[in-house]
């Protein structure tokens, strides 16, 4: 007998009769919000269903998943959906969801299962920068490697885009420009309020030169609160574009008479395809997914010669816009926060080094663990807490099985997902050195460890997201956290944990050490820089 295709396998479905009836019923508990009785009634419903039913069978999983999601249990989720696989292999929503789930717990999976969404679907803009965002993390890119990727998903998208008319880009002359006094600045942003990223953007957006600039701020944010009305009080043009599908958004731009558009999220959000379009002459990307996006229609990606070294530029489609200072200010979003006290070292208290990893859980790849475990192997005592709160049970026991396989039994592991009471900053506290993942590092979270006295040590590597860190630690001076390899980074690690005297002096000092570094000052002389870099391109783009 021929062997069905799949298709012809999933055209049979339950019409009626007591299954038909249970799977509705679980439909109805789902949407009052019922989730643990639709849970029971599909897996009643499973037992009872013949094998040959496999398009309900497959239904029901996936129901099963909308339902442990909704309970916001991502591991059984994540079993449920995966089920669904053995029966359909052509939805690529499953793909997209299973995609985001593992972007948590595996990096590989993670982007495998992106790559099928977009084998199916090219111009899903949601699992292209999810899969883009996801390769950051793992350790099996060079920036080469990076560049190709992201280039070919770009190119693969816009093929495929709206077939029967294409990505029409908008047209201007250099000539009729040239004689403009006035640059119009655009910022485009999804994170314009309370979000990490206006902490490095606040700075320039209140320093910038309203009297020399007009500037336009596109915010595709629904978002709004106190952040959002220091923003509004820059003077800036505000625009809520928040409704606009990105053609839309990028027929405004274009409209407003933008001469310089910077975008502020790259793929942490979707609104980097609006580019494509080129709906501005000069169009750049700044911080917000600190690598290159690919799109060639993307003129200039911000950075300094520490971040983008010149000899590593032909790895990034964007011309690295050097400013000429550190490619960034920070300023924490609320004018008057209060952060804790500073504490005595865990050290005195606990009589063992603690290390402490305070980054989301998805940036552990294999080789940070097992970098972090030749150093824990090489400081007898010491203990590694990692404390994220998002962390499942599945997590913290996939990160638990890989440690100790590399020789660091659970004794030596703490794992805290508990919210702290209070501010989250006291989860500093609980550490003596933070350890830096790589390739993609903190930035956000070493500034924030750095400023309740806790040294982040970090190793460096070739790609933009790989040297953040870094890049925060020599704007503070503290090039002794700072490794150029493997075995520097351990050897560091082994000195600092002996350096009790060294750690006390970082406990009560880094605090003041961050607030009066380039990284908090000299805020109008950085938008300075940045305005010079602009009135740069600008020339060139007018010769």
């Amino acid at each position: 007998m021929e062997k069905k295709s799949e298709y012809e396998r999933l055209q049979k479905r339950i019409t009626k009769g007591p299954i038909f009836e249970k799977i509705a019923l679980a439909d109805k508990l789902y949407s009052e919000a019922k989730y643990d009785n639709a849970i029971e009634i599909l897996n009643e419903a499973l037992k009872m269903t013949d094998k040959s039913f496999e398009f309900d069978i497959c239904e029901m999983h996936r129901k099963l998943g909308n339902c442990y999601y909704a309970q916001s249990n991502r591991d059984e989720a994540r079993k449920a959906y995966e089920k669904t696989l053995d029966y359909c292999t052509t939805n690529s929503s499953i793909y997209a969801m299973l995609a985001y789930l593992y972007y948590y717990v595996d990096n590989d999976i993670a982007i495998k299962y992106y790559s099928k969404v977009l084998e199916l679907k090219p111009t899903d803009e949601i699992s292209l920068s999810g899969k883009a965002l996801t390769m950051l993390k793992s350790h099996n890119y060079t920036q080469q490697q990076l560049k190709e990727a992201f280039e070919y998903d770009i190119e693969t998208f816009r093929s495929n885009y709206q077939p029967s008319e294409g990505i029409e880009t908008f047209q201007h002359s250099p000539e009729k420009l040239r004689e403009k006094k006035r640059l119009h600045i655009g910022y485009l942003s999804s994170d314009f309020c309370c979000h990490a990223m206006m902490q490095f953007i606040l700075p320039l957006l209140e320093y910038h030169h309203k009297d020399k600039f007009d500037f336009s701020l596109f915010s595709t944010t629904k978002k709004s609160d106190y952040v959002t009305e220091r923003i509004k009080q820059t003077g800036m043009i505000w625009n809520d574009c928040s409704k606009m599908t990105n053609e839309q958004l990028a027929k405004f731009i274009y409209c407003n008479n933008v001469d310089i558009l910077v975008d502020l999220g790259g793929f942490t959000h979707c609104r980097s395809f609006a580019l494509i379009y080129k709906p501005a002459p000069i169009q750049m990307q700044y911080l917000g997914f600190v690598n290159t996006l690919g799109i060639p229609e993307i003129d200039y990606i911000f950075a300094d010669e520490f971040t983008i070294p010149k000899s590593s530029a032909k790895n990034y489609t964007e011309k690295p816009l050097y400013l000429g200072t550190f490619m960034q200010r920070f300023c924490f979003n609320n004018k008057n926060q209060q952060l804790p006290n500073l504490n005595e070292l865990p050290y005195h208290k606990n009589g063992y080094i603690t290390f402490g990893s305070f980054n989301c859980t998805s940036k552990l790849n294999d080789y940070t663990i097992e970098l972090w475990s030749k150093l824990l192997n090489k400081v007898p005592n010491s203990k590694l807490l990692v404390y994220r709160t998002q962390m499942t049970t599945s997590i913290i026991e996939r990160l638990k099985n890989k440690f100790e396989a590399l020789g660091i039994p659970s004794s030596r592991l703490i794992f805290n997902n508990i919210p702290c009471k209070g501010s989250h900053f006291q989860a500093y506290q609980l550490a003596d050195i933070g350890l830096d993942p790589t390739p993609f590092n903190g930035l956000t979270i070493t500034i924030e460890a750095i400023s309740m006295g806790l040294p982040i040590l970090t190793l460096t590597g070739e790609s933009m997201q790989s040297r953040g860190c870094a890049r925060v630690n020599k704007a503070l001076k503290l090039d002794n956290l700072i490794a150029e390899n493997e075995n520097e980074y351990i050897q560091r690690g082994i000195k600092l944990s002996k350096d009790i005297k060294k750690l006390d002096y970082y406990r009560k000092n880094l605090r003041n050490i961050l607030f009066k570094s380039e990284l908090m000052k000299d805020l109008d002389g950085f938008a300075t820089h940045v305005e010079n870099a602009y009135l740069k391109a600008w020339k060139e783009y007018c010769i």
